[in-house]
């Protein structure tokens, strides 16, 4: 039996088998001790990693940590450091900090190896950088692989293995892509997308996904973010639509080809039949007019310094989400990444970087069906709420980042929990509220950044295997709440019906009594 010589808190193991999404393997010499470790890194963001690691010669000694992550400055030289939070010390044990560097233009691609230390004072420019980090799917795991990490008595050693056993029963798809491919070739990518000709992939299935995506990839202040947004979810609907074995047509409005009229073009060219499923993203500058009493923002679909001129160059996010539920799609997704504040203010991108959570190979097949084959209605989400500018950085605008993180979690096949488009939205709502709560880029603190999102889906439960709930429509939130629901769900209606019932089972016996005792001494009085 292995020797560990760290235990994480359950409460945090439970988070992150509930939430993991990417796994790494890592490799590195620890100077401390003079040995090499192999490791497999557990990721789901900045706030929730965990490593587990073993001596390469010796798996019987292996130790566990939790990680976060932090952003340093020094000179012209950026850092991200993953630094350990270890629960207690034992036998002296010294983990290590991994630290990547970046600029503006390269965000730390997360191909790169970190580099490894094992105190923060050493985070410099002479560090040791790891023999090898790795992103590794669930396609690439069997149960020896996980056997080098966790014993088989372990939750984790189960749940892992059951997610491998999921994908790779699925078998095709997921296990012949490499997800790389698109996401690193940016010269052929780009020749791609830079234009609003309709792409059509036919599968000659009853339902069609019409995916349109709106970008101002060549705006001079946010350009970089919005590409990457456009690079990060054109190919996930694609694949979305691949994997279910359904109908693909798109339409991408960038470059040169941002304009209204073009996006009006591409939503009158939507010919939805009553089963398909419409997906329109922007990611641009927003604003509203002083007299705007939608909670919704206005697009602005021109690169001019000179501002707007006339009504050609902004179209309102509602009316577009009008506009699509007309077509009658049994689901349709508008989701703005841009600012709601008063017309003058701009989006800001801000320097921070995350490793990239993607998860393709990783997703289990019910659960993406669930979403999309399996719900109806309509959701219409943006990223600030009125008076307030969106943050992005060079991974992306905050919301469609933290949007497409959350359905990789809902899909994947390590987690447990049913997927939910509402706890899609509002996990990315609480994480983008969290990740601007307190940001100092004026030197004072700033009110966090609320996601506006009005939700109204009917889901099909019986598609998750074991599921309980009944077929029913979620509740519709408000457009202007600033509250965050993390997880309502039938269990909390139970719990109320049973404290309403058990007060009536105890209340009512006591008042009978009262009332039989008042009618006794009643009665004695009377004699």
């Amino acid at each position: 039996m292995k020797k560990c010589f760290l235990f994480l808190l359950l409460s945090v193991l439970i988070s992150i088998t509930a939430k993991a999404q990417t796994f790494y393997e890592i490799k590195y010499y620890d100077r401390v001790d003079k040995q090499q470790y192999l490791g497999l890194m557990t990721y789901w963001d900045n706030e929730n990693c965990t490593l587990r690691c073993v001596r390469a010669n010796n798996t019987d000694y292996y130790w566990e940590c939790a990680y976060q992550c932090s952003f340093q400055k020094r000179g012209k030289t950026k850092f991200m450091v993953f630094s350990p939070i270890p629960e207690q010390d034992k036998e002296n044990l010294s983990y290590p900090y991994f630290v990547w560097t970046w600029t503006k233009k390269d965000a730390s691609d997360q191909s790169e190896s970190p580099f490894v230390v094992f105190d923060e004072t050493e985070v410099d420019d002479e560090m040791e950088v790891a023999d090898y980090f790795n992103e590794i799917p669930l396609t690439k795991m069997d149960a020896q692989f996980v056997g080098k990490f966790y014993e088989e008595d372990e939750d984790m050693y189960s749940v892992i293995t059951e997610a491998c056993n999921i994908v790779n029963q699925q078998g095709g798809k997921s296990n012949d892509y490499d997800y790389n491919d698109d996401y690193n070739d940016n010269a052929d990518y780009n020749d791609n997308i830079t234009n609003n000709n309709e792409e059509t992939v036919t599968n000659n299935e009853p339902v069609t996904m019409h995916f349109i995506m709106v970008a101002a990839t060549k705006d001079a202040s946010i350009g970089e973010s919005v590409e990457t947004d456009l690079k990060l979810a054109e190919p996930e609907f694609k694949r979305f639509a691949n994997h279910l074995n359904i109908g693909y047509k798109e339409h991408i409005i960038s470059g040169n080809d941002f304009t209204k009229a073009n996006i009006l073009k591409a939503i009158n060219s939507v010919k939805a039949e009553p089963n398909d499923i419409i997906v329109f993203f922007y990611s641009g500058h927003g604003f509203r007019f002083d007299d705007d009493t939608d909670d919704y923002p206005n697009m602005f679909l021109t690169y001019s310094d000179y501002g707007i001129t006339s009504n050609k160059e902004y179209l309102g996010v509602s009316e577009v989400y009008n506009m699509l539920t007309k077509k009658k799609a049994r689901l349709t997704i508008v989701l703005s990444d841009c600012c709601n504040a008063f017309y003058g203010a701009t989006r800001q991108e801000v320097e921070s970087s995350a490793l990239s959570s993607r998860g393709n190979s990783s997703y289990d097949l019910k659960k993406l069906e669930k979403l999309f084959l399996n719900s109806s209605g309509s959701i219409k989400v943006t990223a600030a709420k009125a008076g307030q500018v969106a943050l992005c950085d060079a991974r992306g605008g905050y919301l469609l980042t933290a949007f497409l993180n959350n359905i990789h979690s809902q899909i994947s096949a390590v987690s447990e929990k049913e997927p939910s488009w509402e706890k899609i939205v509002d996990n990315a709502r609480e994480y983008v509220r969290r990740k601007t709560t307190g940001f100092d880029e004026t030197g004072k603190d700033r009110d966090p950044q609320i996601v506006v999102r009005s939700i109204s889906i009917k889901e099909d439960n019986t598609a998750i295997t074991n599921s309980n709930k009944q077929d029913r429509p979620n509740s519709l939130k408000s457009d202007t709440d600033d509250s965050y629901d993390s997880d309502s769900s039938d269990e909390d209606l139970t719990l109320f019906d049973i404290l309403i019932f058990g007060g009536v089972c105890v209340l009512l016996p006591i008042l009978v009594l009262v009332w039989l005792i008042k009618k006794i001494f009643g009665k004695k009085k009377q004699n």
